[in-house]
């Protein structure tokens, strides 16, 4: 899945999601797509999982 910050949508669209929310029973979130995972090398996995460890937040590696 590729998927970043929730979208900036027009009210029009906004309506649509909310009408598609009440016919499905669910509460649906809207996403800008965004650039694919970064493949890390082993050291920067390490980083990544310390500092994960360290501010108990999961991270996600994205393209730059």
């Amino acid at each position: 899945m590729i998927w970043s910050r929730p979208a900036k949508l027009a009210k029009a669209r906004v309506k649509e999601i909310q009408d598609l929310e009440e016919k499905l029973g669910v509460t649906l979130v809207a996403y800008e797509k965004i650039l694919p995972y970064k493949k890390l090398s082993a050291a920067g996995l390490a980083k990544l999982k310390a500092a994960e460890k360290e501010t108990g937040a999961v991270l996600v590696a994205y393209e730059a």
